[in-house]
Order: C-alpha cells, then structure tokens, then sequence
C-alpha cells in the first residue's frame, strides 16, 4: 500500500509539473501560429494523465490480488503510520493549494490535477486507517487476517480511483470532438437566442455551442428575411453586442461567433 501510494503520489507530481508547463504555454498569446487559441490542448492533456492512472491502478490492482492469492504479506505498522500520517498532511496541503489555483486559472488542466490530488489525500488517509486497523487485528490476536490488510487496501483504493480517470477520459474526449456544452449552458443560449428572433422577427436560427477546455465555444446563424428588422450592419452589431453582455456569466473564456443570412443553407 505504501508503494501504491508512493507512486501514485510521484506519478501525480510529475504529471502536475507538466500540467504546469502546458497551462503556461496555453496562456502564451500567439495568433500569428495558433489563430483558432490552444485550448483543444487542455482536455489532450487531460486525457494523457488519465491513462497513465488508469493504467498504474489497474497493474497496482492485479499485482494485490496475487498478493491475496498468495496470502498476504506482513507490514511494520510503525513505519507505516509514520509514512501515512506525514503523506495525509503534505496530499491535502497540495489539493487545497491546486484546487484554490483551479479557481483563480480556470483551467481544466489545474482543476483535474486538484482532483488528482483529493483523490491521493484519500489514499494516505486510507492507507493510515488501514494500518490501524492492522495494528488492531495484530493486537487482539487476528495476526493472520493482519496480513491481508496491506493488498486489501490496494484493491479496494485501485477499484474506487478507477472510476475518475474513466470519467476525465470520456468527458475530454466529449470535448476534443466539440459535444455540445451542458444542459445548463444550452438551455441559457437557446432562450436568448429565441428571445432576439421574437424581437427581430427574424425566420430562424441555428445554435451551436461546445466547451473544450476553459473555452466556450459559440456559434450563431441568423436566418433573415425581408419583414425582418435587422436591416443595416449596425443593427447587427446590436444583437451581437446584447449576446456577448448576456453571457458573460459563464466562468469561461468566449469564442463567439454571430451570422446573418438570407439564405439558410449558409447556416447548416
């Protein structure tokens, strides 16, 4: 269990380190070489440390349930406890340093890596009561149900952490393919958007709206018409200046982009 922890613990800093030096190179403006931004790099790199957890718990996993198989395996509880109580104090430090930066950033990237290390703060906490519990079952005379303690613990932390690597997988690559944005964002879009059409009596419209990374990406098509009274450039520009004042309450960088047409097929 210690070693579990122990590399789950390096294993995370390294891919915090290297979170650190992308989230960096996403902040560089650079529009002459990257003109559309370098957001699609954040739910990339995302995908990257999930599969190198999902991969180290999976091993981690197979190699405690030989370790069952073969019966266990004893553990000096003085060491370990020492290791557990200094590791629970340093992991949760560390998530409430990232998860107040994921706060200030906005970025996906520092908000998985504060994820990341909730969930090793919860390892070390385990591992300490895990090892209590050992020292429990030693004392009271159980010393052969003591041993399965330690690869018990392992399987039972492996099987719980599998679950966020599978979901940051999936979510990312929600994003990389440009899924629609949720519910909540959809929903606040398509009534401003049904709201502008009502004033402007214009003939339709078509939405479309994805997050990738901290970046929403939006995009409007307005079909006009000639009862329509849109009728000049600046009265354009008034719908687009209302769209962009009416959702600034999203917590996230715009990409927004605003047509007109008569002419649908230019929409679809």
């Amino acid at each position: 269990m210690i070693s579990f922890d122990g590399l789950y613990s390096l294993i995370s800093l390294g891919l915090a380190l290297f979170a650190i030096i992308t989230t960096n190179f996403i902040n560089k403006k650079d529009f002459k070489n990257y003109p559309f931004g370098k957001y699609n790099l954040e739910p990339i790199i995302v995908i990257i440390k999930s599969i190198v957890l999902l991969i180290m718990c999976s091993i981690t996993m197979v190699s405690a349930i030989k370790q069952v198989l073969n019966g266990g395996n004893s553990v000096e509880e003085g060491f370990a406890l020492s290791y557990a109580l200094i590791s629970s104090i340093g992991c949760t430090w560390i998530y409430l340093y990232m998860k107040r930066s994921s706060k200030n950033l906005n970025s996906e990237i520092v908000k998985a890596e504060s994820n990341q290390w909730l969930m090793d703060s919860m390892l070390s906490v385990g591992v300490l009561i895990g090892f209590l519990i050992s020292m429990l079952f030693k004392y009271i005379g159980f010393n052969n149900l003591s041993k399965y303690v330690d690869p018990g613990m392992v399987i039972l932390s492996s099987s719980i952490f599998l679950r966020m690597p599978i979901t940051s997988i999936i979510e990312s690559f929600k994003e990389l393919i440009y899924s629609s944005a949720n519910d909540e964002i959809n929903y606040d879009i398509n009534n401003l958007v049904k709201e502008i059409e009502e004033e402007y009596k214009l003939e339709d419209s078509i939405a479309r709206v994805a997050k990738v990374g901290r970046e929403l990406r939006i995009e409007i098509d307005f079909i006009v018409s000639n009862d329509s009274k849109i009728k000049s450039v600046d009265d354009m520009d008034k719908v687009r200046e209302f769209i962009d004042k009416n959702t600034n309450h999203f917590d996230l960088k715009k990409w927004l982009n605003i047509s007109f047409t008569k002419n649908k097929k230019w929409a679809i």
